[in-house]
């Protein structure tokens, strides 16, 4: 990679750092709620060092190179979305099915949305939709340990895909704290500033629980079910979005990382935008969970896919293509929307889109975005050609 290119990656990377501190001044000081106290931690923003050098006529010579296949706005194209019986459905009554990408936990994944990315994903991916997963609590660190850097930084995301006319979820994503109302506080303090922000805003998703699990955490004895621990959270926090946004859709995590979705179907709430979360991955799960989707679809339950992968729900096992080729059918055949996990990931998942450990590419080409397919994984081109609507793209390794 040549130093002019480096030159501008590292530009990029500081004038991201400088927004992300800027999010909240969006908010006047009277719509703001009460800031709850944060939990006793300090975590250093993750620094990135680009060294501008002489062109290596050792590196690659492979560049980004993909370009933009899609250039409708989907905003501009379906408006305001609301739900109608089972199905997403636009500012027309049509239905929808929005396909896209999920980020990986965007604490592992720092500035890694630059614009280019953003584009990449929307314009050359063809991306409706994208998650912005924002973990609560990690190993090590998460939003509960500094609200207001995950904060900022995930609206300027939201801000940049916004922008390109992308739908944009808001992923609340609970998982080791498997009781939303571990973090209740914070997450009605998230949730209240991001709607009093978006709340005019089609383009915004609101996911309030990612996969609720587990046993209650000042209880272990109560299981986290439905009727007594995830609705009665739902309920609150959505009452705290409707305060400032009343018709954006809102999605609700569902019992057993989000698998129980037969289970919300018996006691939905009450709000006609609420969807529910249903999250699979190929290799792992089949048509038992299928059958409980098809209950709920029958009991009248809306269902978003905002997480689901081509490999075991490890995130490893390669790809399962003929796994993964019974459950498009199932979600084209209920209309069913969904988001791909994952894309930036920091680890070697084989759910994982891109080859983000390789000594053939170097970090400063992924930030670039573009990405040709020697740069993405088995997993991330057959699901690119699924986004695109292209004829499935399955490589076979040499």
């Amino acid at each position: 990679m040549n130093s002019r290119i480096r030159t501008v990656l590292a530009s990029v990377l500081i004038i991201g750092s400088i927004v992300l501190t800027s999010c909240s001044s969006k908010l006047p000081d009277e719509t703001l709620p009460s800031v709850t106290e944060s939990i006793s931690a300090e975590t250093e923003a993750v620094e990135t060092e680009v060294i501008e050098t002489e062109p290596d006529e050792t590196e690659p010579t492979i560049g980004p190179n993909s370009t933009a296949q899609v250039t409708e706005r989907p905003v501009d194209v379906y408006g305001q979305l609301s739900v109608s019986g089972t199905n997403l459905v636009n500012e027309n009554g049509e239905v929808v099915q929005l396909r896209g990408m999920s980020s990986c936990g965007l604490i592992y994944q720092y500035n890694f949305f630059t614009d280019a990315i953003c584009d990449t994903l929307v314009q050359d991916w063809g991306c409706s939709v994208v998650r912005l997963a924002m973990t609560t609590r990690g190993y090590d660190m998460g939003y509960i340990y500094d609200p207001d850097r995950f904060f900022d930084e995930v609206c300027t995301y939201a801000d940049r895909l916004i922008e390109r006319g992308c739908y944009v979820i808001l992923d609340w994503h609970i998982l080791y704290d498997g009781d939303p109302n571990e973090n209740k506080e914070l997450a009605l303090d998230f949730f209240s500033r991001m709607s009093a922000i978006y709340g005019d805003c089609p383009n915004v998703i609101y996911e309030i629980c990612n996969e609720p699990n587990g046993t209650r955490f000042d209880d272990e004895s109560v299981i986290v079910d439905w009727d007594n621990v995830i609705r009665p959270y739902a309920v609150d926090v959505i009452n705290a979005i409707r305060a400032n946004d009343p018709d954006n859709i809102i999605i609700v995590g569902t019992p057993s990382w989000s698998q129980n979705v037969d289970e919300a179907s018996l006691n939905p709430i009450d709000d006609p935008n609420v969807m529910y979360t249903l999250h699979f991955y190929a290799g792992s799960h089949g048509q038992e969970l299928r059958d409980r989707a098809q209950t709920a679809i029958d009991n009248g339950l809306p269902l978003f896919v905002t997480e689901w992968g081509t490999s075991l729900d490890s995130g490893s096992g390669g790809v399962f293509y003929d796994e993964t080729f019974e459950w498009l059918e199932f979600l084209d055949a209920n209309n069913i929307s969904w988001c791909n996990w994952c894309i930036g990931g920091s680890n070697t998942e084989s759910s994982n889109a891109l080859r983000l450990y390789s000594n053939n590419f170097t970090m400063e080409q992924k930030l670039f975005g573009h990405w040709p397919d020697e740069m993405l994984s088995d997993s991330g081109l057959f699901v690119r050609s699924l986004i695109l609507g292209q004829e499935p793209i399955i490589r076979v390794e040499d």
